[in-house]
């Protein structure tokens, strides 16, 4: 049976997005994903969204204008501070996408094709930003217009609304797409300051991307398995493991798994499983049988992983610790798995987004209050996080520029940046030198709840290194 294109889909962005290692997306996946006959076409805005006055659907896209500046002026020229002009104005039209009261930025996204919605979190959480910032006063008396385009899922058209963004903005700001290197030699030849996560090498080695936490196929970081290494010293001889089975879920398994045994972890039984695949109980036996004393998995979307617990939890198999990646930081893992959720650890390199940690990180509060301004009762994804963590990080760049704004003196500023963590939303990395992040957090499920358990209140834990398979 043919898996179906959205469960492929959702597998190859979370190889994608498995922490300091991504994945390569080759055509063949894409492919898999969304079958013959995809339509390739002209540039077309997707209508306002929340922000431009967009229907009731609230989905981001077309010419949406928010923002808002950053949490402390800077000094510009003149007189002038990050949120104002200087005396005599700020050049006015200064490049391509720059006026004397506006900065327009692009943006292009997963909002409708075959999965639709895919990555509406990064629109919302771009909006979020620039709103916040407008809020402010912009930056040198400029506002930030972020204008959303739809790829729908296609790399012609994902292609096309890149070229055509690029005709009249300064840059790009937290585009997300399985398509994202379709652009991006269009947009290097430019010169046009592209920041955003990428989940293509191509994109992510590009000179002018510059990502909140930079990754890079093919590698790891150690860090989580020394932590549980450390907790449960006998468990990680003996561990279990299943991950999709589909090239980049694999692929991103294999680099993890390979971290893990570098460390000196031993896997005594692991399989990969079809994306139409709903029971797991014939693993949980093996596993059984095979002496199985942990469970780990990071290659996994949330709905396996609450199958997997529900089958431990069905057989009485109480291994000494169950861990996952970050994508198991999702209300659906605790709203499917109930009960057998509790006690299962997650490790994540951002801080619990989604509120758990807005009493301890003022980003996240602040995080959390703009994208209910922009998209009321929208609970937040990883990829808001990293659209409004990009924010951040053109923000710095922005200020560091100055009045008289290019994308030659944007790329500077951003050359310049190496070490950033979003104000703790993130755990620190080297966007300008593509330097991965090392540190981490780790919560567990206590109560049918996120609970952050290492460390306490906030920050990350350090000590790992990003592994290189060979």
């Amino acid at each position: 049976m043919r898996p179906s294109r959205k469960t492929v889909a959702i597998c190859i962005v979370l190889a994608g997005l498995v922490s300091a290692c991504g994945a390569r997306v080759s055509d063949e996946q894409r492919a898999a994903a969304v079958g013959p006959g995809s339509a390739t076409g002209a540039p077309t805005g997707s209508g306002a969204g929340p922000t431009g006055g967009s229907g009731d659907d609230g989905v981001p896209g077309g010419d949406t204008s928010s923002g808002g500046a950053g949490p402390a002026a800077v000094e510009g020229g003149g007189g002038a501070t990050a949120t104002t002009a200087p005396q005599g104005g700020n050049g006015g039209a200064t490049d391509v996408g720059v006026t004397g009261d506006t900065i327009t930025l692009g943006l292009v996204t997963t909002l409708s094709g075959p999965v639709p919605g895919l990555f509406q979190g990064a629109s919302i959480g771009a909006q979020a930003f620039t709103a916040y910032i407008n809020s402010q006063g912009g930056v040198f008396g400029r506002k930030l217009k972020l204008v959303v385009r739809d790829d729908q899922f296609d790399s012609g058209q994902n292609r096309a609304q890149t070229q055509d963004l690029s005709k009249s903005s300064l840059g790009f700001l937290g585009s997300f797409s399985v398509y994202d290197d379709a652009g991006i030699g269009d947009i290097e030849k430019g010169g046009i300051p592209d920041v955003g996560y990428g989940l293509t090498d191509v994109r992510r080695n590009a000179s002018v991307n510059f990502s909140p936490q930079p990754a890079k196929s093919g590698t790891f970081r150690t860090g989580p398995f020394l932590y549980y290494q450390k907790k449960f010293p006998d468990a990680v001889k003996s561990v279990g493991t299943i991950y999709g089975d589909v090239p980049a879920s694999k692929a991103a398994a294999l680099d993890a798994m390979a971290a893990a045994e570098s460390v000196g972890w031993q896997f005594s039984y692991s399989r990969g499983y079809q994306p139409t695949e709903t029971d797991f109980t014939a693993d949980v036996v093996r596993m059984r049988q095979s002496g199985v004393k942990s469970f780990w998995t990071t290659s996994a979307d949330a709905k396996t992983m609450a199958r997997i617990v529900k089958a431990m939890d069905q057989q009485d198999f109480k291994p000494e610790f169950i861990a996952f990646g970050a994508s198991g930081y999702d209300p659906a893992f605790l709203a499917l798995a109930g009960g057998a959720s509790e006690g299962v650890y997650i490790d994540h390199q951002l801080a619990l987004y989604q509120g758990g940690d807005a009493g301890s990180v003022p980003e996240v509060a602040l995080f959390n209050q703009w994208l209910q301004k922009v998209k009321p009762g929208y609970t937040p994804d990883l990829f808001a996080a990293f659209a409004w963590a990009s924010g951040r990080l053109l923000q710095q760049a922005l200020q560091a520029a100055g009045p008289q704004l290019t994308r030659k003196s944007l790329l500077a500023a951003l050359q310049k940046i190496d070490q950033f963590d979003s104000n703790g939303l993130l755990a620190a990395s080297g966007p300008a030198s593509k330097r991965q992040p090392t540190c981490d957090m780790f919560m567990r499920v206590e109560g049918a709840k996120f609970v952050r358990v290492d460390p306490a209140g906030k920050g990350y834990i350090c000590g790992g290194s990003i592994f290189t398979k060979r």
